[in-house]
C-alpha cells in the first residue's frame, strides 16, 4: 500500500534548495567538487531514514559509491540492510523503467516514506543505452516519479554531454534544473505525453 500523497517538501541537500515529492531534477556538474555536492542529495537521505537508489552505468555507480564512502557512509552496510539499491543500465529504456519501478515498489512495501534516486547520466559506455533510448526513458521517469513518494535527481556531466542530449534529454525531459547553484523551473520542459524523440541532425 502506497503512502498517502502529500505536498511534502524535500531538502535536496544542495544549496538549501527544496522540491516537492515526485519531482525530477536535472543537476549539471562541471568538476569533482560539483559532482560531490550533487551526491549530497543521496547522502542526506541515507543519513536519515530514506531509501536511496543509485542508477547509472558501472563506472558512474562506482564513482557515486566512492563519493558516499568519502562522506563517511557505510555503503556496503546500507546495501546489505536494504537501505541502498544500486541499479545498472539495461538494454532498453522501458526495461530500465520497469527495474526502477520494481525497486520503488519494494521500498514502499517495506514502509519507506521517501525514496531518493540519483541517476548519474553518462555516454559511450558498453553497459549503457544509446541516446534515443535514454531520452525516451528520461521523459517517462518524470511521469513515473509522480506515482511514488520519491525525488529523482539526474546528474549530467556538462563537459561530456552530446549536444542533442543536452537539448532533448537534459532540458525537455526534466521539469526542474539545477545549475551554478540555482534551482529553476525548466521553461523548455515538454510533458511526457507530448515528448517525441527528434531525429538526429
Amino acid at each position: 500500500m502506497a503512502p498517502q500523497r502529500t505536498t511534502q517538501l524535500v531538502d535536496l541537500g544542495i544549496g538549501g534548495e527544496t522540491v516537492k515529492v515526485g519531482e525530477h531534477v536535472a543537476y549539471f556538474w562541471d568538476d569533482d567538487q560539483e559532482f560531490a555536492r550533487g551526491v549530497d542529495f543521496l547522502a542526506l537521505g541515507l543519513r536519515g531514514t530514506d531509501h536511496g537508489v543509485i542508477f547509472g552505468h558501472s563506472d558512474a555507480n562506482a564513482k557515486v559509491m566512492d563519493t558516499l564512502r568519502a562522506k563517511g557512509l557505510d555503503v556496503d552496510g546500507l546495501i546489505a540492510s536494504g537501505r541502498l539499491t544500486v541499479l545498472g543500465g539495461a538494454s532498453a529504456g522501458d526495461l530500465m523503467l520497469a527495474s526502477i519501478g520494481g525497486c520503488f515498489q519494494r521500498a514502499v512495501d517495506n514502509g519507506c516514506q521517501l525514496i531518493r534516486l540519483l541517476g548519474n547520466i553518462g555516454w559511450g559506455h558498453p553497459d549503457w543505452p544509446g541516446q534515443d533510448d535514454i531520452l525516451a526513458f528520461e521523459a517517462k521517469v518524470t511521469g513515473a516519479a509522480k506515482a511514488f513518494p520519491c525525488v529523482v535527481v539526474c546528474m549530467y556531466d556538462v563537459q561530456s554531454l552530446p549536444g542533442r542530449v543536452m537539448v532533448h534529454g537534459a532540458f525537455e525531459t526534466h521539469p526542474l534544473t539545477f545549475c551554478r547553484n540555482i534551482l529553476r523551473q525548466n521553461p523548455y520542459y515538454v510533458p511526457v505525453d507530448e515528448f517525441r524523440s527528434k531525429p538526429a541532425a
